[in-house]
Parts: C-alpha cells; sequence; structure tokens
C-alpha cells in the first residue's frame, strides 16, 4: 500500500505574468502538511491543480497513491475540500445542503455531520446567506469532513476571521482531525495557523517551493548569525552556510539554514569571529524567503 498522501512531479501551470512550477513535492499519510507563503505565491492554484480544478499544463500529480486523472472520480470519494471562499447556495440551510451533498458520497455519515456542525455552533436551520464568514467555513468544514475522507485540503480556512474566532476555529479543527488518521494539505499566509497545526511546512514563493522540511526541523536548522570576518578570505569560505548575509567592514549579520551540528564551531574554524547565534521563527524564515534573501 502506497503511504503517500500527496505526491507533485515536474508540474507546470502557465497564466500571463505566473507560472506554477512544482517538482518532488509529498508528504506521508496521516501527516498535517502546512503550506506558507505571502498572497499571490501560488497556494491556491497548487491546491485547485490537485483538485483538478486548474489544468495543468505538464506533470504529474498522484493523491493517495493514485493518479488525480485516471481516477479522478474514486479520489474525489476520499478527499475533502475547502476552498477559501463559500461558494455555498446562499437560500439553503446546512441541514438541507447535508442532505443534497450526501447524495455524492456512499460513505457520508449523517449523524457525524450533524455532530460536526453541534460542536462548530452551526445552527441546521440558518440559511448560509444568515451565516458570518467564520459560520460558513465553519459549515464549509463541516461538509468536507461528513465522508470522513483520507486527504482533507484546506485553501486559506481561517483567512479574513477574527483572531478570536480564528483560535476557536483552529481548536475545533485539530480536535476533529486528530481523532482519526487523516492526511491534511493547509495553506495559509497566516504564520501562527500554521505553527499551531502543521507537522511539515512548505514554503511557496512566486509558483516553486523554496523549502520544505519537518516544522521542528525547520525551527532546530535556521539561525540568524552576526560575525566577525577574521580575514579577506575568510567570508569566502563561510558563504557555503550562509543563506544570505551583508555587512561591511569585516562585520556580517546574515542568515543559515544549514544549523546541522556546532554551526558555531563551523564558522569559527572557517575564520569567523564573534559568532553569535539566535533562533528563528516560521514567520521570519517566511520573510526571508518572500524577499529573496534565500
Amino acid at each position: 500500500m502506497n503511504s503517500t498522501a500527496m505526491e507533485l512531479n515536474g508540474v507546470c501551470k502557465k497564466y500571463p505574468g505566473f507560472t506554477l512550477e512544482i517538482d518532488n513535492f509529498s508528504f506521508s499519510q496521516g501527516a498535517i502538511m502546512g503550506l506558507l507563503g505571502p498572497n499571490g505565491a501560488g497556494k491556491s492554484t497548487m491546491i485547485k491543480a490537485t483538485m483538478n480544478l486548474v489544468r495543468i499544463d505538464r506533470g504529474s500529480i498522484t493523491l493517495l497513491g493514485r493518479d488525480y486523472l485516471r481516477e479522478e472520480i474514486e479520489i474525489k470519494k476520499q478527499v475533502g475540500y475547502v476552498p477559501e471562499e463559500c461558494n455555498l447556495y446562499e437560500e439553503a440551510a446546512a441541514g438541507w445542503l447535508g442532505q443534497f451533498v450526501s447524495k455524492y458520497y456512499k460513505d457520508w455519515d449523517h449523524c457525524f455531520y450533524h455532530a460536526l456542525l453541534e460542536k462548530f455552533g452551526v445552527d441546521r436551520n440558518k440559511k448560509v446567506k444568515k451565516l458570518s464568514k467564520g459560520g460558513k467555513m465553519k459549515l464549509s468544514l463541516c461538509l468536507a469532513l461528513a465522508h470522513r475522507p483520507r486527504l482533507l485540503l484546506l485553501d486559506e480556512p481561517t483567512s479574513g476571521l477574527d483572531p478570536v474566532v480564528r483560535h476557536d476555529f483552529l481548536k475545533e479543527l485539530l480536535e476533529v482531525i486528530q481523532d482519526e488518521s487523516r492526511s491534511v494539505l493547509f495553506s495559509s499566509h497566516i504564520v501562527s495557523d500554521i505553527e499551531k497545526v502543521a507537522d511539515y511546512v512548505a514554503f511557496i514563493k512566486g509558483g516553486q517551493i523554496a523549502l520544505c522540511d519537518e516544522k521542528e526541523n525547520i525551527l532546530d536548522r535556521w539561525r540568524r548569525v552576526s560575525f566577525r570576518a577574521k580575514d579577506s578570505g575568510a567570508l569566502e569560505r563561510l558563504k557555503e552556510y550562509l543563506a544570505y548575509y551583508k555587512g561591511e567592514d569585516q562585520n556580517y549579520q546574515g542568515v543559515s539554514g544549514d544549523c546541522g551540528g556546532d554551526l558555531q564551531k563551523t564558522l569559527t574554524s572557517l575564520g569567523a569571529e564573534n559568532v553569535q547565534l539566535s533562533p528563528m521563527s516560521l514567520e521570519e524564515i517566511m520573510i526571508v524567503i518572500s524577499r529573496g534573501e534565500v
């Protein structure tokens, strides 16, 4: 049995002024992958491509070990998708929508759906147009989860929600998705949301994955660095360990994404003096990547 939740290889989608190019991207079943990047980086395009809502120009996509085109119908029975924008019928109530959507899923669980509505505080008798943005997002999530999908795709689910609603939404979401062995791709430009829920993090910039690893590995390996270069050749020797640096008069500040082993000792042996290392948050790492400093 294939243990990969999602895999994209050589995927390309060209638009005027923007190209999505994703290669060698994957994560395991049962993991929560956070897709992090600024608005316009390609997060939504990538997720829509995996749902075949955007036709790619070339490349291969597999979901739960299956080709997303050849077995599209069977795959979508096992996938839950929450788009960034709520496109639900405004005149319908949550109860009616559950009855309607259930016809498309043989594994739909009405009891589970109504339990989710209650958990998220969604009135089953209230029309969609009467719900707040947070309420609509919660309803979308209930609809996406009620057939107990093996893979859940969340496209900016907390965008536009106020901090209190976001906090409660994420808390409830984590309780639901951690109850079962379910794979999740969660995209956001809000770093704190990804920090709370993700096991793995992929940073996307300009339509490409700039960095992808376990969240804890990223936090362990990335450091801000300040040092003095001992001699004129020291900086050349140190560049291998610096993703970015700036400075003058032999005094430099930079970033290292390679804090494996004793980085301070390594830099010192290559000609750095007064080496100072400080941890970086995911937000700081995203800013560095987004600015092109890496």
